[in-house]
């Protein structure tokens, strides 16, 4: 066997159950948050303007956030030692939001964020020298995450901030794969796959104001190895495979804390 891999994409958009799930995921993330935050306010709840925020009274300083996130995803399917069908590093486009709250502290702060993004497609195709006209084109489409982020941020110097922290969640994407035998599919896979999710990492805050903040991070992103599913057009058996997901990314992200502010 010899391995080259290609950037030929599929495109083929969630089915009705999988957009169920996300939507359920990101429903358990937020409560998740919103409790995080509800046990942070409860002690300075009488003495804040707004549940959002209490800086103007100087106690207890917390801000309501939300942020952009656009990056670079160096990507990994199917890796698996000695396994050759593994796409190595591929860099894929990254964007996605946060909402959080951050904490202030004399050195610094706690910041607790729910994040969702998505990730560009990534794929791969392995030929057989013996047999030219054997190949596998497998790949990951609409890739997505949702993770509840802890970052502690330390100040460095004036507006300049570093940080450190991690996350947990779920993420997933369509698991694609096409064997083909001279002018005919063989091999036919296009399954929706979800699993556990984590990511690490830190990067540099410049406060641009007390409301705006660029933030350029490292990132380490994992989807744990869950199983998919292919269909043999031969025989009509159902062939599983294992599928997983790495990859180390480099993010931009603008927050605005207060964003509401002047509803108020």
């Amino acid at each position: 066997m010899s391995y080259t891999h290609s950037n030929a994409g599929y495109v083929n958009p969630f089915g009705t159950n999988q957009v169920f799930k996300q939507c359920r995921l990101v429903g358990l993330c937020v409560l998740s948050l919103l409790g995080l935050i509800a046990m942070n306010s409860v002690q300075a709840a009488n003495e804040c303007d707004s549940f959002l925020s209490c800086c103007d009274t100087g106690e207890n300083c917390r801000q309501f956030y939300l942020g952009g996130i656009v990056g670079a995803d160096f990507g990994t399917l199917h890796k698996v030692p000695g396994d050759l069908t593994a796409v190595p590093n591929q860099s894929l486009f990254t964007a996605g939001g946060t909402v959080g709250m951050r904490s202030l502290r004399d050195n610094g702060a706690w910041r607790f964020e729910f994040e969702g993004r998505g990730r560009d497609q990534i794929s791969g195709t392995v030929t057989d020298p013996a047999s030219p006209d054997a190949t596998l084109n497998y790949g990951a489409v609409n890739g997505w995450s949702t993770i509840v982020n802890i970052w502690r941020d330390y100040n460095v110097v004036g507006d300049v901030d570093i940080y450190a922290g991690a996350g947990i969640g779920a993420g997933g994407y369509r698991a694609k794969l096409l064997g083909i035998i001279g002018p005919d599919p063989q091999l036919i896979g296009n399954d929706n796959v979800a699993n556990f999710a984590w990511q690490a990492g830190g990067g540099v805050i410049y406060n641009a104001s007390n409301r705006v903040a660029l933030d350029l991070g490292y990132r380490f992103f994992s989807i744990n190895e869950t199983s998919a599913s292919s269909v043999d057009t031969v025989s009509g058996n159902v062939i599983p495979y294992s599928v997983n997901y790495a990859a180390s990314e480099l993010l931009l992200t603008l927050r605005i804390y207060e964003p509401f502010r002047r509803w108020r």
